[in-house]
């Protein structure tokens, strides 16, 4: 796996015509990047808004570690 230094240095040595193919390229990564944070915060909200499920972890939590103290 290239490592940041390789990959400036890769980028340098392109002739500066391709610079505006690189950012595009760049800016599309940035885009999946969000995206797939997007994704995994929607999928947490509705894992945490199925009551069913969270009452099923909650007793499976108690079963195995035993109720939580609440001083």
């Amino acid at each position: 796996m290239a490592g940041q230094a390789e990959l400036i240095k890769e980028i340098e040595n392109l002739p500066s015509k391709y610079y505006s193919e690189v950012f595009d390229f760049v800016e599309y990564l940035r885009q999946k990047v969000q995206k797939e944070q997007d994704e995994d915060i929607d999928a947490y909200k509705a894992m945490a808004a199925d009551s069913e499920r969270e009452l099923e972890a909650n007793e499976w939590c108690n079963a195995y570690f035993g109720p939580a103290c609440s001083k």
